[in-house]
């Protein structure tokens, strides 16, 4: 005999049913080569010497540099589109656009917290993330739709531009520019 579920139980079917559909995983086939891309960005990291953690934001500061400095000597020859490429920066594109113009799209801007521009300062392949330029909030509903990424590496957006970013070395790793409508 069927018996009616409590409130309780409904909303807790429902609440799972739609974190498991937004948390599908997401077509890779349309973004070409970018996981390995990004997998062998990510092994480069780990292969560089282990920079000590500091407590004061100066030490802080200077250990970014030095790793800076290390991953820019092994990527001496990066360039815009190495890692976001023709056929993936397309896929990026549409799914921005779509996020950004469709239902819910005053939301979704509302998330994003455009950093004020740093004076002189130009976004550029292993280019320094400024340490005074906030963080931007990626919104959710947008990563939910993009290519997961490993924990050493991050998405923001930057004033119109989409940005790959090594979170420990604040450096920019890849960009697209003008991906945001």
């Amino acid at each position: 005999m069927w018996k009616p579920l409590s409130s309780l139980t409904a909303l807790t079917l429902l609440f799972a049913g739609a974190v498991h559909s937004q948390s599908a995983p997401v077509d890779m086939q349309p973004y070409g080569d970018f996981s390995e891309k990004i997998t062998a960005y990510v092994k480069l990291h780990q292969n560089m010497p282990s920079l000590r953690p500091k407590r004061q934001r100066k030490q802080i500061v200077d250990t970014r540099a030095a790793l800076r400095a290390k991953i820019r000597q092994a990527r001496s020859t990066a360039r815009q589109g190495d890692i976001f490429t023709p056929l993936a920066a397309e896929e990026f594109r549409r799914v921005i656009h779509t996020v950004f113009t469709g239902a819910g799209a005053a939301a979704v801007r509302d998330t994003v917290k455009d950093p004020e521009s740093v004076k002189g300062w130009r976004l550029t392949v292993n280019g320094d993330y400024p340490e005074d330029l906030p963080v931007t909030t990626v919104p959710p509903t947008l990563l939910l739709r993009l290519p997961t990424l490993p924990p050493e590496v991050t998405y923001r957006i930057i004033g119109r531009d989409f940005v790959l970013q090594d979170k420990e070395a604040r450096l920019v790793i890849d960009f697209i520019p003008g991906a945001l409508p």
